[in-house]
Formats: structure tokens, C-alpha cells, sequence
């Protein structure tokens, strides 16, 4: 165990790195906003854009957080992977992200087939990390129109919007449990200069702390049969990643290279954890087998690639990169490691997740 000193030195670095949940890329010229309503193409031409470093996580999130952007080195013999066309094999075709400029992020949805793209929300602020309930019935995001981070729900058309956390804290990283009957999240409702993990109904009843340390605890997934949750935690020192029980018990942890490993989730069968690292220098995607901790890395370019995603049936991930300019969406199939391109345009792109 690291000693206090080493602790608050480790969690002052990442404060330095970062933003709330990240400031993006800086546009240049700054672009028009994207119009609401259907039917608009995401395949406009693509607006001048400075690739700007992004930084790490951060406890206080205002939009999500992005890695940050080194100088990285290629590792010896590998070559960027082929793009290919993409073909939605799962049977889900529709994708939801959110999209816009710092501090100014709304939520869409896209038809991969159509490329039809729908606004959902339109509110002053920042409405980001949009996550599907496994009915299809839900989306749950986070945003901060009344003031500070809160988890909210709306229908997949973007109606009934409501407030499930409402309270002067930061709510943030929201994922749902298979069976749609929990909500996990991060918060400091605590403490203000740490973040657990919670766990509630989707109408915001029965709050249950799962978490109780002195780091930062973010970005929890349960596994498919809900009886585990994987998670980052920097309690050891650098951003980690961690394992429990879906009712908070039996905590160990599961990596311990330097480096940031980030947005943790599990392969469809439960026995792999899929997460981004910066571990060779720049973020990419990563593999890790349960049982023999064998690691194998998905993708390799010298780009940022982050929070993946799996399509309903495993075959497919689903993250964003800036390996083109400016951040967007792009399919990983998880067989040929071949990446597909799905958004193209001038604004920030990210946390995609997939319609069941």
C-alpha cells in the first residue's frame, strides 16, 4: 500500500492531466451545430480540425474523459490494421453517441444501415455517455443542465426525460445490470475527494454504496450473467483494473502494468475483459483472458482508440478514436480485427454504445 503522501501526490497528477470528463479536441474554425431532427447525413464532408491532446480521467467529469495524446512509438513489426466495410452482423443496427463541442454535447442516434442520424436531446450543457437498458426501452446518460453531473433516463425517441439522481453531487459512468433491474454508477456523494460505486433502481430508489476507498472508483460494467462487476480504480496507484462481486464483495485486482487502463467490460461468455490502455505509450484496445491473464491487443496505430463497446452477440466492438483527426465512431469485428469508420465529420464523437 502506497504511503498517504504517495496517494495524494497520484491523484493530484491525474487532477493536473485532466477535466471533469474531458475537454475535447479543439475545433478550428469552431463548426455549426448539428441540426436536430431525422434524416440528417453524417457523411458530410469532413470540417478542419487540430488534433489537440486530450487528457486522462478525471473525478470531477464534465464531459467524458478521453486519454491523452503522447508522443507514441510504434512497437516493432506491427502495422496499422485494414479498414473494411462494415457489415452489422449482431442483428442491432442502430448505434447511440454523443456528439458536439465542449461543454455542448448532445446525444444521436444513427441507423448504420440508413445513416440516418437523430438528435435526442437538445439542452443547454453537456448531455453525454448514452447507455442502452438491455430491453432496448431506455437510454440512460449523464448530463449536467441543472448544474452538477446527474444520471438521467429518456425513450430510445428522446421523450420523457427524467432525473433519476438529482442532488448536488457528481453522478456519472452508468451501466445496467442484464436483467434492466439495477443502475451502477460512480459518485461523490460521499466524499468529495474520492469517488465509489453505487448501485439503484432505474427510477433512482434503493441506493446501495458498493465501493469504500480513498481513490477514484469509475467506468463499472457487469458481467452478462450479473454477477460480477469489473471497474478502474487508481486505490493502488495508476488507474487499475478491479473485480467484485455484483454486491461489492471479494474486490482484486486485475492489472498492475504502468499506465492508465480504462473502460472495462466484459466478452459476452464473462471469462475476458475487453479495456483501452496507454500501456505502450498511446491509448488502444485490449483483451484480457480471466484465469491465465493472457493479454491481446486489438488494435495498434498511433492514435487514441477508447471506450469499447460489444454488439449484442460479441462478434463486434464498438469505440471511438481519433485516429483520423478529430474523434469518432468506428467498428472493430472482433474475428478479422479489420475497423470500419461509421461517423465523418467536424465534431467530437464518443461513447457509442449499441441498440440491443
Amino acid at each position: 500500500m502506497r504511503s498517504r503522501l504517495a496517494l495524494l501526490f497520484s491523484l493530484f497528477s491525474i487532477l493536473a492531466c485532466t477535466i471533469g470528463v474531458a475537454p475535447r479536441a479543439i475545433l478550428t474554425p469552431p463548426p455549426t451545430p448539428l441540426p436536430s431532427g431525422t434524416g440528417v447525413q453524417l457523411n458530410a464532408p469532413t470540417g478542419t480540425t487540430s488534433p489537440t491532446p486530450r487528457p486522462t480521467p478525471t473525478p470531477r467529469l464534465i464531459s467524458t474523459p478521453r486519454p491523452p495524446s503522447p508522443t507514441p512509438t510504434r512497437p516493432s513489426g506491427i502495422e496499422p490494421l485494414p479498414t473494411a466495410r462494415f457489415t452489422p452482423i449482431g442483428g442491432s443496427t442502430m448505434v447511440v453517441f454523443h456528439s458536439g463541442e465542449q461543454g455542448q454535447e448532445d446525444i444521436f442516434t444513427l441507423n448504420v444501415e440508413s445513416d440516418e442520424l437523430i438528435n435526442l436531446t437538445n439542452a443547454t450543457g453537456s448531455d453525454i455517455t448514452p447507455r442502452w437498458s438491455p430491453n432496448g426501452d431506455r437510454i440512460a446518460f449523464v448530463s449536467n443542465r441543472d448544474g452538477d453531473r446527474d444520471i438521467y433516463l429518456m425513450d430510445p425517441d428522446g421523450s420523457n426525460v427524467v432525473n433519476i439522481t438529482n442532488n448536488g453531487n457528481e453522478d456519472d459512468s452508468p451501466s445496467w445490470s442484464p436483467d434492466g433491474q439495477f443502475i451502477i454508477f460512480s459518485s461523490d456523494r460521499d466524499g468529495a475527494n474520492n469517488r465509489d460505486l453505487y448501485r439503484m433502481r432505474p427510477n433512482g430508489t434503493q441506493v446501495i454504496r458498493l465501493t469504500r476507498d480513498l481513490g477514484y472508483d469509475l467506468y463499472p460494467a457487469y458481467s452478462a450473467d450479473g454477477k460480477q462487476i469489473v471497474f478502474t480504480s487508481n486505490r493502488t496507484g495508476d488507474m487499475e483494473l478491479f473485480l467484485m462481486n455484483a454486491d461489492g464483495t471479494q474486490v482484486q485486482q486485475l492489472t498492475t502494468e504502468p499506465g492508465q487502463d480504462l473502460y472495462p467490460i466484459f466478452s459476452l461468455d464473462g471469462q475476458a475483459i475487453i479495456f483501452a490502455s496507454d500501456r505502450t505509450g498511446d491509448f488502444e484496445l485490449y483483451r484480457l483472458t480471466l484465469g491465465d491473464n493472457t493479454l491481446l491487443n486489438l488494435t495498434s496505430n498511433l492514435a487514441q482508440d477508447a471506450s469499447p463497446r460489444l454488439s449484442p452477440d460479441g462478434q463486434q466492438i464498438l469505440f471511438d478514436t481519433n485516429r483520423d483527426g478529430n474523434y469518432e465512431i468506428y467498428v472493430l469485428d472482433l474475428a478479422s480485427l479489420a475497423v470500419t469508420r461509421l461517423t465523418n465529420n467536424s465534431f467530437f464523437d464518443a461513447d457509442p454504445d449499441w441498440m440491443p
